[in-house]
């Protein structure tokens, strides 16, 4: 499954990797990667706190925020300095809203990140045709 839209103008100019109308609805519906965003939601958090406060093994916490990170949906916003001397990197939502769209045999996803920048998965927004594959 392809986007159609041109990544240089989708409003997510600092993600890598594009996400199918499919794959943006797993993303958002995946346990971690909720818990992860709602762990994030307004506030700067390091993994290690979300993986303790949310019941997310370590390594998995990390792949999740990897993945958050590359299609623009949390940041990390601050490094700081812990006692022992190691970096802890700390992470926010850029997430503000989440749709999800399943209309007429085809599936939409759409974002609105903090700043009001909207993306679309679903190419020209007349959604996916699942029934075609």
């Amino acid at each position: 499954m392809e986007d159609d839209l041109n990544p240089s103008d989708d409003g997510f100019a600092d993600s890598s990797r594009l996400l199918s109308p499919l794959e943006a609805s797993q993303l958002l519906t995946d346990e971690y990667s909720a818990k992860i965003l709602l762990a994030t939601y307004k506030r700067k958090i390091s993994a290690q706190e979300i993986s303790q406060r949310y019941g997310i093994p370590i390594a998995a916490c990390y792949r999740k925020i990897r993945i958050l990170e590359e299609v623009g949906l949390i940041q990390c916003v601050e490094r700081i300095l812990t006692q022992k001397g190691k970096r802890k990197n700390l992470y926010t939502s850029c997430l503000r809203n989440a749709y999800i769209f399943f209309e007429n045999g085809k599936l939409r996803a759409r974002f609105q990140l903090a700043t009001g920048q909207v993306k679309d998965f679903g190419g020209d927004w007349n959604g996916l045709d699942l029934m075609k594959q």
